[in-house]
């Protein structure tokens, strides 16, 4: 079995790796990415943000989350184990999904939170030990067997309507005030939000909020705004004909210098030539 990396930029196959507490480091400020990623639960506890939502793990839980969606991992005990599969979109036979998704006719998977349920539990178990096992490499057919172990896991989770979980349980009440801050930032991210703004709509002192905030989602206020922010303006070089300066500004960005150089940070690409080089 393959050991974990803490920072994965880019793949060129189907990954499946396993590890513990710590393999999959959360001090990644700009943790998205063009691949899709399933985090699941082998033991111990986590909280998870996933876009503007934060959700509590345990053993038997997933996560899938899409390319471009924000998220975020803290784990909270020693024994805590996970295992996490890599894919991107091409990897996907969409014909022989296509009838089974959740929104039949669509060429793409959507990040959620799920759970295997108990009595299954150890069928998956089983096909995640495959799948780590040809990870690794074996011979000239472990590619292919990868592949079809993907789509095995991906009808697996069809099958026991692990995907078609509209509400998942979000983390417990003592957190609901940071959930409501993250979800304000999401619907507000276009407005020049502040700390005291967001804190007194989560109804806690300023000082105090910053504090929480970065203890429950693993950022801190403003990497967790900026980080919002851009996604929208990714989306938006991409998808528009905008000028720089005028998707700054859309997107909450009161300097356009500010974020070229804080896009060029964490994509490796000013705007400019991330708009250019898109595929």
């Amino acid at each position: 079995m393959s050991s974990a990396k803490c920072k994965k930029t880019d793949i060129e196959r189907i990954v499946a790796e396993k590890g513990k507490r710590g393999d999959f480091s959360p001090r990644q400020s700009d943790h998205c990415h063009n691949f899709y990623e399933l985090i699941y639960m082998l033991s111990g506890e986590c909280r998870f943000l996933l876009n503007d939502s934060v959700y509590r793990l345990v053993r038997g839980d997933l996560i899938l989350a899409a390319p471009g969606d924000l998220h975020h991992a803290l784990y909270e005990t020693s024994t805590c184990e996970i295992m996490a599969v890599y894919f991107k979109k091409d990897y996907i036979d969409w014909n022989l999904l296509k009838k089974l998704l959740p929104q039949p006719g669509s060429r793409q998977l959507h990040s959620f939170m799920g759970s295997i349920p108990p009595l299954y539990q150890e069928e998956f178990l089983s096909l995640a030990g495959r799948m780590l096992s040809e990870s690794a490499g074996i011979d000239e057919y472990s590619e292919t067997f990868m592949s079809c172990y993907l789509h095995e896991l991906l009808l697996t989770l069809m099958r026991h309507s692990v995907m078609a979980e509209e509400e998942p349980e979000l983390l417990n009440s003592r957190d609901a005030d940071i959930l409501i801050a993250t979800k304000y930032i999401y619907r507000n991210y276009q407005k020049p939000l502040t700390l005291d703004e967001v804190a007194a709509q989560a109804a806690l002192s300023p000082t105090y909020f910053s504090r929480k905030f970065k203890q429950v989602t693993g950022m801190g206020f403003k990497e967790y705004l900026n980080f919002v922010r851009l996604k929208h303006a990714q989306t938006a070089l991409l998808t528009t004909s905008g000028t720089i300066t005028d998707i700054a500004l859309e997107n909450g960005f009161n300097d356009s210098n500010y974020f070229k150089d804080l896009f060029k940070k964490v994509y490796g690409k000013s705007p400019r030539e991330y708009r250019k080089n898109a595929v």
